[in-house]
């Protein structure tokens, strides 16, 4: 089976983000042979958990297995790495991080109330239920910083990158002087990740 590249957008993202379709150019330029997917995440990490569990659990120790995640699909990201490993994958399995949200809980109070999706305009309510969600997916110890990639900007006007670093200091880093949340010239970075992605 061709590996499985599963990308993970930010809140109030969708798989219409700049990042996204970018990727989703590169894979078909470059002609790889792989099978991407880049779902419309559910809005509430319960719902986002068992979304990715259903996609990637017929995939596991049966090719290999890449994740890229922006801000808080960085922090799910993380999870889901860490959760293909408890299930027993042991076919390659990388994971590139691109702002990525560290704590997003202890931030998540000052964003109580009304929200709405920045792409498909749908609206919803972030309640403190779906903070406590988040709580239970964070990763305190890293199973693989060996196969992890990180990309931050120091410009990031959401995050700290600070944070990000200190979280993956054990995984290779790639950090860049300015740039904003949502990763200037993106599509620069392209060959580079893949390279990170596929390598032996």
């Amino acid at each position: 089976m061709k590996p499985l590249l599963v990308y993970l957008h930010g809140l109030n993202s969708s798989s219409q983000s700049l990042k996204a379709i970018q990727t989703t150019e590169y894979v078909k330029k470059s002609a790889l042979d792989l099978e991407l997917w880049i779902p419309d995440l559910p809005i509430f990490p319960s719902d986002i958990v068992q979304c990715l569990q259903n996609r990637v659990t017929p995939s596991i120790n049966q090719r290999d297995i890449y994740i890229m995640g922006s801000s808080l699909g960085g922090f799910l990201g993380t999870w889901l790495q860490s959760w293909l490993i408890e299930q027993g994958h042991e076919q390659k399995l990388r994971l590139v991080l691109v702002n990525p949200a560290v704590v997003p809980h202890e931030r998540f109070d000052d964003y109580l109330g009304p929200q709405k999706n920045f792409h498909t305009g749908e609206e919803w309510v972030m309640t403190e239920g779906y903070v406590e969600q988040l709580v239970q997916l964070e990763v305190n110890k890293l199973p693989a910083p060996q196969d992890t990639l990180l990309l931050v900007q120091t410009g990031d006007e959401t995050l700290d990158y600070r944070q990000a670093v200190h979280k993956y200091q054990q995984c290779r880093a790639i950090v860049q002087e300015g740039g904003s949340h949502g990763f200037d010239d993106f599509e620069k970075m392209l060959p580079e990740i893949f390279d990170f992605l596929t390598s032996v």
